[in-house]
């Protein structure tokens, strides 16, 4: 986790672990803060878990801790929720494994002879003192005391009440630069996958692909969007690439809010006529109650008089946003009638990021008459092309407006073992490295014997 990223939440958590307060009136706070650090001294020595040859206390854990804490709290927050005690305590739990792994781990790289160099450990210092400093400016930065020295006091302690003295740091980053050293060693050791086994995991990919994928468009067109494995094609697609230009939002909202209302009333429609079949259908299902024909179909008829009014509507606003960019459009139209790459107009006005971002940048959108993933106006405008290489009018969606280019079509089923070769060799390489490094430090942990203590320390408590 990158740790400057979370300053701010990393000092809400040090803020939280604050024993005491240091606004007590008449108290000495330079000598308030003393008392309260040596408090913080009492719970860092707080063993957590023992093993042989030594213990993991809360300030092993601390700094890692409070880089957790801070992560949940954000990505609770952004959805409005509470950190509750549960997901604390069992980060406290993860962090405290961890330490003793750490310990473990250091023990096998000292048996294996991995050792950092000392020009490793001079950047490790000099980084982890950056980080400190950037720790200790956006600290004293909230410290509103008068005086400069308890200001200067007061965020040394709290950045100690959370485990972001420098020392942790330092600790926390020659651990795991250790580790990874000791990581590189082990993965070495790791056997290449034999042909066979490629061969294996390919057939076990396209069974799986094969399953998720055959009734499950939007789940494949995600797929293809991402850095997914997929091995197994589904019937009906082609992939487009398009150029799409956005319209100013003073025009695009009013369209967008005014085709929404649209497509909810056609979606009612739609099941009003349902309903209406059902009705007079002639060998009705059991039990189902029979309504009313003629109310159905006066319902209908309101249902599309609203629809009429609702197009009616909807075209001066949809002609709006085409004056709103027709320069530009007539820009894009002149150079396609010269011949030029539609992935150079794509790279130069197209303002859909996925066009500009891989995977889709090079496959292109994956499409079919069935697909779920996309606005139905440009799904439909991408399936009316006939040819490869042909290129769609400009079509007003609800991003935007589109031009579109059929790319290629797609073959069904599975996709040739050749093509995915080398994804399924690091796929099945990284899965062995995984599992392999997973059982030693299994092994390495189990040979410390620990015993664990995780309720000594309460966090927050």
């Amino acid at each position: 986790m990158n740790r400057k990223r979370w300053i701010a939440a990393a000092l809400v958590a040090a803020l939280c672990l604050a024993l005491t307060g240091c606004n007590l009136i008449g108290v000495d706070p330079l000598m308030q803060i003393a008392e309260d650090r040596a408090a913080v001294d009492d719970i860092r020595e707080t063993v957590l878990a023992e093993y042989d040859g030594g213990t993991v206390t809360v300030a092993d854990i601390l700094y890692d801790f409070n880089l957790q804490w801070s992560y949940y709290y954000q990505i609770y927050s952004m959805y409005g929720m509470e950190l509750d005690d549960a997901t604390v305590v069992s980060l406290r739990d993860s962090c405290v494994d961890l330490a003793v792994q750490r310990v473990a781990q250091a023990a096998e790289a000292e048996r294996r002879g991995v050792a950092l160099s000392d020009e490793e450990v001079a950047e490790l210092e000099q980084s982890a003192q950056e980080s400190y400093d950037a720790y200790y400016e956006s600290a004293l930065a909230q410290m509103t005391d008068a005086d400069e020295d308890v200001r200067a006091a007061r965020a040394e302690y709290e950045l100690y009440a959370g485990g972001q003295d420098l020392a942790s740091l330092l600790a926390y980053d020659r651990a795991e630069a250790l580790s990874s050293k000791l990581r590189e060693q082990v993965d070495a050791e790791v056997a290449e996958p034999s042909e066979e086994s490629i061969e294996q995991a390919y057939n076990e990919h396209v069974e799986s692909d094969e399953a998720s994928y055959a009734d499950d468009p939007g789940s494949f067109e995600s797929a293809m969007t991402g850095d997914t494995l997929v091995t197994w094609m589904p019937e009906g697609y082609r992939t487009v690439k398009h150029i799409l230009v956005i319209p100013d939002d003073s025009v695009l909202t009013p369209y967008t809010q005014a085709k929404s209302e649209l497509d909810s009333l056609q979606s009612e429609l739609d099941s009003l006529n349902e309903q209406l079949l059902a009705a007079t259908d002639d060998d009705p299902a059991e039990g189902e109650d029979a309504a009313d024909p003629e109310a159905l179909q006066a319902q209908i008829d309101a249902q599309e008089a609203a629809i009429a009014a609702a197009q009616e509507e909807l075209a001066p606003l949809a002609e709006a946003c085409f004056a709103d960019v027709q320069d530009t459009l007539d820009e894009i139209q002149a150079r396609l009638d010269a011949g030029e790459d539609f992935q150079t107009l794509i790279d130069e006005y197209g303002e859909d990021p996925g066009m500009q971002n891989e995977p889709t940048a090079s496959r292109g959108y994956y499409v079919s008459a069935d697909s779920t993933a996309w606005d139905t106006t440009f799904r439909d405008a991408a399936m009316l092309l006939s040819n490869v290489g042909d290129v769609s009018e400009p079509t007003l969606g609800m991003s935007g407006i589109h031009i579109i280019r059929y790319e290629s079509d797609v073959t069904p089923g599975p996709v040739p073992l050749d093509d995915v070769r080398d994804q399924l060799y690091d796929e099945a390489l990284t899965t062995a490295r995984e599992e392999n490094y997973a059982d030693l430090v299994s092994e390495w942990v189990a040979a410390l014997d620990p015993v664990y203590h995780y309720d000594n320390w309460e966090p927050f408590a």
